[in-house]
């Protein structure tokens, strides 16, 4: 970690904080911004504590409405301004991203502000409109810190480096002392060893603090950045870059331009130590073990480690590969989509080996006990194996907490402290208990939730032993609130599953029928969201519209929630991670109905209805208060 300005024995008191906040923010965020109630306060706190070196991990439980974003980025710039001490700022998904990323296009004062847009394929280069992991001048071979010299990238014939968005972003997040980034690719920057260079240091520096927005999600995000996937499919992956001549047809598809098919590029030969044979008949023995619900854990962790073995092998393949394309492209041959083809099989090859290795790390220093298996079977016969380590908090502990000094985490749904405190794995920052524990904040919200009653109909429950009796009788219900209650507002039924979802559209009259917007996956959502953002009276039906949906105003006048969000105990992880952290089954639904409800109460003065069917609610509530 980088030293400060701070001394140890230095006290800089609030008032003092508070005078560097009224210098700064007239200056950059202007003359006429004034803060939220309780906003300042927080901040003043948040820092206080950091300049100070009082907490290490600090909770903020701001609900919607007190300007949590305005909360990190001047916590960020306040500490970086007067105090030397550099942040990141951590965000959830690109919705979240772009939210800041427009307050910062907004806010032209804020220019030592770097926000970086995931990985390189959010990013399209101009050249050949590619994304970025095959950008022209990835497949010549050049690295970034030779296209950030804009003589040698000129040299290379690539003055397109000038204007390119993502080097410029990049650059800047590798200089700035505050950079925004998503939660996946800060993990990414921080662990993985793509990520240093030739002496083994971070590219992406540590910084003093990170800032955490929707950080109630953060538990999930590491859990899911570190959960490898195995398909068929991968072994035919594997033995294209093995034998590109001979696999391409059969990955790729027939009358394809191979990259290696005539004299001028030689034969192909592979250094593997591994043959074709083996590696087809290795792969066959993993599968028939993986794919088996009855093995035991240490096996399936045994095929772990010898199914690495073997990619590792293909790591001077890969590197051949990459070069041949790269002297075909020096070399003024034009490369065909198939080569293309090939380099992004490469760069799948590498991703793909960084998490096998993070997932197999983690279950070697936590034991084998963690591993969860999940065998997912698709409609279409095609098969595939997930591997996840349940031990979320020690995951938290090691690939993002470990990575700062000071830690920051916001979210408008934290639940209790407690189980939030166990899920996170504080006590694994060190031996001293006193040290790991944090501290909560819980900002009071402003709003007016008079018009905003929340109904609750304690009848029927749509637990699994019960839902199909309980169904055809909330159905009614919430069609009769849709037709009668709203007839031409607009709103949102949460369900819980897509199946459910699906069937609450089938079996609805023709008048509600034609007002439902049925979606399945995130794209379709999108487009839901946006048509339903033009429309009068369209109802949005589905199981992910707790989070991430922002509909103010006449945009959402009512909710229904028709099942309780209870993760699936069908779900071997969530089983796991309930013998673990019992108090976070509970939390994570409670926080789940709160995401849900603000889905319609975006500003002081907005209003919404809430409806809750399923009662098993009840359970939940009396447990949790």
């Amino acid at each position: 970690m980088k030293e400060t300005m701070n001394n140890n024995d230095l006290h800089i008191s609030k008032d003092c904080i508070e005078s560097n906040i009224d210098e700064w923010t007239p200056l950059n965020l202007g003359e006429k911004f004034t803060y939220r109630e309780h906003q300042k306060e927080e901040i003043i706190t948040l820092i206080y504590n950091v300049v100070n070196h009082k907490v290490h991990n600090q909770i903020c439980e701001a609900p919607t409405g007190s300007g949590k974003s305005i909360i990190n980025i001047v916590v960020a710039c306040i500490l970086n301004t007067y105090y030397n001490l550099s942040s990141y700022i951590l965000v959830s998904d690109l919705f979240l991203w772009d939210q800041y990323d427009q307050f910062i296009k907004k806010n032209k004062t804020l220019k030592n502000v770097a926000i970086l847009k995931g990985q390189t394929g959010n990013y399209k280069c101009d050249k050949n409109n590619e994304d970025m992991r095959t950008a022209d001048c990835k497949l010549a071979g050049l690295s970034w810190g030779a296209l950030y010299d804009i003589n040698k990238a000129r040299e290379k014939g690539y003055e397109c480096a000038l204007k390119c968005e993502y080097l410029k972003s990049r650059k800047k997040a590798l200089q700035s002392n505050i950079c925004i980034m998503t939660y996946q690719l800060f993990l990414f920057t921080q662990n993985i060893k793509m990520c240093r260079d030739t002496h083994g240091n971070k590219i992406f520096k540590e910084h003093d603090v990170i800032l955490c927005d929707e950080a109630h999600n953060i538990p999930g995000i590491v859990q899911q950045n570190y959960a490898p996937t195995v398909t068929q499919k991968d072994v035919d992956k594997l033995l294209l870059l093995y034998n590109p001549s001979k696999y391409a047809d059969k990955l790729l598809g027939e009358g394809l331009t191979l990259l290696f098919d005539n004299d001028e590029d030689g034969d192909y030969e592979t250094n593997n130590k591994y043959s074709e044979e083996d590696v087809k008949q290795n792969f066959n023995f993993f599968w028939n073990i993986w794919s088996n619900e009855e093995t035991r854990l240490d096996e399936d962790y045994k095929c772990v480690t010898k199914y690495l073995d073997i990619l590792t092998s293909f790591t001077t393949t890969v590197e051949d590969i990459a070069t041949t394309i790269s002297n075909k492209k020096n070399n003024h041959k034009k490369l065909s989509k198939q080569d293309i083809l090939l380099f992004k099989n490469v760069t799948w090859y590498k991703n793909y080996m960084c998490v096998w290795n993070d997932f197999r790390d983690a279950i070697k220093e936590t034991g084998t006990e963690y591993l969860v298996k999940e065998i997912n079977k698709k409609n279409d016969g095609i098969i595939s194996v997930s591997f996840r380590c349940t031990k979320e908090d020690f995951l938290v502990y090691r690939y993002l907490l470990s990575n700062s000094q000071y830690r920051i985490f916001v979210s408008a749904t934290i639940g209790g402290k407690k189980p939030y405190d166990e899920n996170m794995g504080f006590r694994h920052l060190t031996k001293n208990d006193e040290d790991g524990i944090s501290t909560m904040d819980v900002i009071p919200s402003t709003f007016d939730f008079s018009k905003s009653k929340i109904y609750f109909y304690n009848k029927f429950k749509m637990s699994y032993k019960e839902k199909d009796i309980s169904f055809p009788y909330l159905k009614k219900i919430a069609y009769n609130i849709c037709s009668k209650k709203f007839p031409t507002s607009k709103g949102i039924i949460q369900t819980g599953s897509y199946v459910l979802a699906k069937q609450l559209y089938n079996d609805a009259p023709t008048n509600i029928k034609s007002r439902m917007l049925l979606y399945n996956g995130s794209k379709e959502k999108t487009a839901a969201i946006d048509f339903h953002k033009m429309s009068d009276d369209t109802i949005l039906v589905g199981p992910t519209l707790v989070e991430g949906v922002d509909l103010p105003g006449d945009e959402c006048r009512f909710i229904v929630i028709f099942k309780v969000p209870y993760p699936s105990l069908a779900d071997k992880v969530v089983k796991a991670k309930l013998k673990l952290f019992p108090l976070w089954y509970n939390s994570t639904t409670s926080n789940a109905i709160i995401q849900g409800i603000g889905r319609g109460i975006r500003y002081n003065g907005d209003y919404c209805e809430t409806y809750i069917l399923d009662a098993c609610f009840k359970q939940l509530y009396n447990s949790t208060t």
